[in-house]
């Protein structure tokens, strides 16, 4: 078995930003998990429609966030997706021999030891640190244990033709130095979070699919919770959202995460710490539609006005986020279009 020993597995809230945190600790950068997410960029929310399905699905953290994270900082990386699986394989069993741990992009409802159903929108992040001939070591910062996973099942989870496409993505540090001012990586990544929700046509990021973005998507998704009263079995969508706001038990749509990136990066671009409150206020709104979402999978909980009052809400945070949104722009200097 190749293993990098020394990769310290670490759980975290969101797959991503922790993955950033353990690798880039790896490297012997302090890097936290809530400044790695206001860097790679925050929050956001995504609402994807497909002709074969009569409700959308939703995402509420951005399917970028790790690649910006290493463009942002300036740390030489490797980017690659596209190659069929031997090749894609065999590059990172390559690096994991050069003892560096390699990022993968993973669809989670092809991996058995994340248990709840419906998973969230892919991709889903893992560090891959180690392998065999017939497996790889994950560390997925999901679940408290490192987890080892047949080659078989890394091979349909790494690949998948869905709302969100994937084809073999994984990315490596290629060499253990930051090129970037570190305020200025924090602004960028702060100042795209504040674009993105308010106007996501600004931001040049690709969401991989028919998807509605930003603060119009929230909107968007009040719109359609509040009609899924009149659906026969509206089981799916709301178990859908549940878990899209869930993810791996914040519970919060990652407003929480991002109030801990705000007071922490925060105090690096002299921001008001009033910002911070604001988010963590929100969060506290999204953990009341969670609530609400888990009342409505009751039977006595499925009666239209349940459904109403919690699009309401749903509304009234759009109006929270985009307040904030639009003061955080104002005290960066928002300006121009923004690249990542």
């Amino acid at each position: 078995m190749e293993l990098i020993d020394s990769f310290d597995h670490q759980t975290g809230v969101h797959c991503g930003a922790a993955a950033i945190r353990n690798l880039t600790r790896h490297y012997g950068w302090q890097y936290s998990e809530a400044a790695s997410f206001g860097i790679g960029g925050g929050p956001a929310f995504l609402q994807y429609t497909t002709p074969e399905s009569a409700w959308a699905r939703v995402r509420t953290s951005p399917i970028w966030l790790v690649r910006a994270f290493f463009e942002r900082t300036g740390i030489p990386h490797l980017s690659r997706s596209g190659d069929d699986f031997t090749v894609a394989w065999e590059n990172v069993a390559a690096r994991i021999e050069h003892d560096d741990p390699v990022v993968v992009f993973l669809d989670p409802e092809r991996l058995g030891y994340l248990s709840a159903e419906p998973a969230h929108l892919p991709p889903h992040v893992a560090v891959a640190i180690g392998y065999d001939d017939d497996s790889v070591i994950l560390s997925d910062a999901a679940v408290e244990e490192r987890q080892e996973v047949a080659l078989e099942t890394l091979q349909e989870a790494w690949s998948q033709d869905g709302i969100v496409p994937m084809e073999n993505e994984y990315l490596v540090v290629t060499r253990s130095s930051i090129t970037e001012d570190g305020t200025d990586a924090v602004a960028a990544g702060l100042r795209q979070t504040a674009t993105y929700m308010v106007d996501p046509v600004q931001v040049e990021r690709n969401a991989r699919g028919a998807a509605n973005e930003g603060i119009a998507a929230l909107h968007g998704f009040a719109d359609t919770l509040g009609a899924w009263a009149d659906l026969a079995d509206p089981e799916m969508p709301v178990r859908a959202a549940r878990r899209a706001i869930d993810e791996h038990g914040e519970g919060a749509a990652f407003r929480g995460l991002y109030a801990d990136s705000l007071e922490e990066l925060g105090r690096r671009t002299d921001l008001s710490p009033e910002l911070a409150g604001r988010m963590n206020s929100v969060a506290g709104e999204w953990r009341r539609v969670a609530d609400m979402l888990d009342d409505i999978l009751t039977e006595e909980g499925r009666r239209p006005a349940t459904f109403e009052e919690t699009a309401s809400l749903v509304v009234s945070i759009a109006d929270s986020e985009a307040a904030i949104f639009d003061d955080l722009a104002t005290e960066l200097g928002k300006s121009g279009t923004l690249e990542g």
